[in-house]
């Protein structure tokens, strides 16, 4: 059986949803991501203006608020090579894998109801709030077991964008009908601005944008906003919390380093020395966009023929040589990089009518294929009892999974 999750309190697009986006577009790895929409604006860039006023400031509190506590299991001992943090669909659990094998990988954690780093080839970070004024940042040690305290942050977070050093984070905080975004930098917590909260969704196979919340990997910039091209994302300079440009776009997400912020829904990057340029010979990447360990590659799902959306395949963009590349004329969906040159990525089958209703016209099947791309053939992936990320409710799941962090990153 399919378990189509995240169906409930939706609206049904009046098309086929076209332009949908990774899920939870640049929310840090564990964030959840609301339900994800459809876009098709092109960029547009507002000139610089000073942080909109924000309105009164209520106690800081991260939101949405997990209904359990921070929930982190571990086993199998430390990774003997590659890993990958595999984020899952909006509240459901994180997984770290070995991947030195990325036909047979390993699974050496579920991460639940916070947000993690990878911080060495042995561990990882993830929030621990312990008071309204309070969250500990925990150091865990794979191969031990063992955590201790790496820092503080003096407000309460379980979700949210933060660099793994302590030095910048970023948050939401519910204000009614309202998001406000905070930022935290130089040792100060404060409201940066707020936007409208988005009232609509979509029954889609990869549903529509996620809300956007992500510092770029030099600590410089923020980006934050709806997602859904309704209103405009927000960049600020952290250093003196400017607002540098809106972006009229969806599916944005940081370069590897630096501050380069890639718009997938429209194939172009945003820059604040240059603005906003289109990418050669690159198509939109409509669905699902995520770059390589070694930030040569994207790898993204779209259709084969955008006006009927009923034969999704999955496609490669060479940054460096400006080409595209369809992987293999099947249906495939939901390619994600899990190190240098290899991709995972599903199959999925075309979808039983009494199951699937609106533009929902394939599900995955439960089966997920590796390929080394300099090889071009698929294969099987053979995972252990449990360890499938697509079956970790217990059936096949239809949500989007994708890859937020790797070891090493080259």
């Amino acid at each position: 059986m399919v378990r189509l999750a995240g169906l409930a309190l939706v609206i049904l697009c009046a098309s086929g949803c076209g332009v949908g986006a990774s899920h939870g577009s640049l929310a840090a790895a564990g964030s959840p991501s609301p339900s994800q929409g459809q876009a098709t604006a092109l960029p547009t860039v507002v000139a610089a203006s000073p942080a909109e006023s924000p309105s009164p400031a209520p106690t800081p509190s991260s939101t949405p608020s997990p209904s359990n506590s921070q929930d982190v299991v571990c086993h199998g001992g430390a990774s003997a090579g590659a890993m990958v943090l595999v984020r899952g669909w909006y509240m459901e659990p994180h997984l770290l894998y070995d991947v030195t094998d990325p036909v047979h990988p390993r699974l050496l954690c579920k991460i639940s109801n916070t947000s993690a780093h990878l911080f060495t080839g042995d561990t990882f970070e993830y929030l621990n709030p312990v008071s309204a004024t309070e969250t500990d940042v925990m150091l865990h040690s794979l191969g031990s077991g063992n955590e201790s305290v790496a820092g503080k942050f003096p407000f309460n977070l379980s979700y949210g964008s933060w660099l793994p050093d302590m030095s910048v984070a970023a948050y939401t905080v519910q204000v009614a009908s309202d998001v406000q975004v905070w930022l935290y930098s130089q040792q100060k917590a404060a409201p940066l601005f707020t936007y409208q909260e988005p009232q609509v969704g979509c029954i889609c196979r990869f549903g529509v944008p996620g809300q956007v919340l992500a510092v770029s990997p030099d600590g410089q910039y923020l980006v934050a906003g709806p997602g859904l091209g309704l209103q405009p994302l927000a960049v600020f300079r952290v250093s003196d919390r400017t607002r540098v440009a809106s972006l009229t776009a969806t599916s944005p997400f940081w370069d590897r380093t630096g501050h380069r912020l890639f718009l997938a829904s429209t194939a172009s990057v945003w820059t604040p020395e240059a603005g906003v340029a289109s990418l050669k010979g690159a198509t939109e990447w409509p669905f699902l966009a995520g770059e390589s360990p070694d930030a040569s590659q994207v790898a993204y799902t779209a259709y084969s023929d955008p006006t009927s959306e009923v034969q999704p395949r999955v496609y490669t963009y060479d940054l460096r040589a400006a080409t595209t590349r369809m992987l293999l004329d099947k249906i495939r969906t939901q390619a994600v990089f899990v190190k240098d040159g290899w991709v995972w990525y599903l199959e999925e089958a075309a979808c039983d009518p009494a199951i699937c209703t609106g533009p929902v016209s394939t599900l995955p099947t439960g089966n997920l294929f590796a390929m080394q791309l300099s090889a071009g053939t698929e294969t099987p992936i053979r995972f252990a009892a449990g360890e499938n990320p697509v079956t970790q409710s217990g059936s096949v799941d239809r949500a989007a999974f994708g890859a937020s962090e790797f070891w090493p990153s080259t």
